[in-house]
C-alpha cells in the first residue's frame, strides 16, 4: 500500500518531529483519512523524505530519514500556453523529471498573453507542481520561475543547451548531454528568438518526423533525456 506524502517547507532532520499547520492537518485527517499512528512520508524538496508518525493531532515524529543525490540536472525553457496545455506540461514534466522550469512569452503568441497576469497565477502553477512532485515520489521540488521574452532570460549558467527545432536535420536520443532545454510555443519561434539561442552556443534537435504539439513536445524531449 502506499504511503500518503506532504510537504513541509523547510529541510527536514532525522531527529525532529515535525508540528503541522492548519491546511496540512485538514489534508490528513480529511482527505487522506489517517488515523493515529499511521505512517506518513514528508518530503522538503531538497532531497530528504521523512517516514513519520502521525499523532493523530498536530505533530509527526519521525521514524527514518532517506536522503537521495539529484537525478535530474536539466532546466526546462518552456512557452506560455493556454491554460490546459500549460498545466498538463507543468505536471508532466515533473513526473518526467526537470530540475526547474522557467516561463517565456512566444515572440509568435505575445499579443495572447499578459506577463502580469501569468506572473499572478504562480501560485495554482506551484500547486500543480508542488502535488506532481509528491504524487511522482520525487525527492527534488523543481523552482518555477518567469522571464518576458527569451531575450530575458540568463543563459550563463548553463554549459550544454539544447533547442527543440523540427527542422533541425539532427534527431534527439538518450545519449546527449543537457542541461538546458528549450522548447518553442505553439507557432514556433521567431527569427530574433532563434538568433539569440543561437547566440548562447544552442545544438537544435528534432524529435523525429511527426509534428508534436507545444505541451507535447519538452515532455518527449525529457524522456529521451533523462533515461
Amino acid at each position: 500500500m502506499k504511503i500518503a506524502s506532504i510537504f513541509i517547507k523547510k529541510k527536514l532532520d532525522k531527529n525532529t518531529d515535525h508540528f503541522l499547520d492548519n491546511s496540512q492537518i485538514h489534508y490528513l485527517k480529511k482527505v487522506l483519512k489517517l488515523k493515529k499512528n499511521e505512517n506518513v512520508h514528508v518530503q522538503d524538496g531538497e532531497g530528504n523524505r521523512c517516514i513519520c508518525l502521525y499523532d493523530g493531532n498536530a505533530s509527526l515524529k519521525t521514524i527514518d530519514l532517506e536522503t537521495r543525490k539529484r537525478n535530474f540536472q536539466i532546466t526546462l525553457l518552456a512557452p506560455m500556453l493556454k491554460k490546459n496545455q500549460l498545466e498538463f506540461m507543468l505536471q508532466k514534466s515533473v513526473e518526467i523529471g526537470v530540475k526547474n522550469i522557467c516561463l517565456y512569452i512566444p515572440e509568435k503568441s505575445k499579443h495572447s498573453f499578459n506577463y502580469e497576469k501569468e506572473e499572478k497565477k504562480k501560485n495554482r502553477y506551484e500547486d500543480i507542481i508542488k502535488s506532481a512532485f509528491l504524487q511522482s515520489e520525487n525527492f527534488y521540488l523543481p523552482n518555477l520561475s518567469f522571464v518576458v521574452s527569451i531575450n530575458d532570460f540568463n543563459f550563463n549558467a548553463f554549459k550544454k543547451i539544447i533547442i527543440l527545432d523540427q527542422f533541425s536535420k539532427t534527431l534527439l536520443n538518450k545519449k546527449e548531454p543537457c542541461d538546458l532545454l528549450i522548447s518553442g510555443g505553439e507557432y514556433g519561434f521567431d527569427d530574433k528568438e532563434i538568433k539569440i539561442i543561437s547566440k548562447n552556443r544552442a545544438s537544435s534537435f528534432n524529435l523525429g518526423e511527426n509534428i508534436l504539439r507545444a505541451e507535447t513536445a519538452p515532455l518527449v524531449a525529457l524522456s529521451r533525456l533523462n533515461i
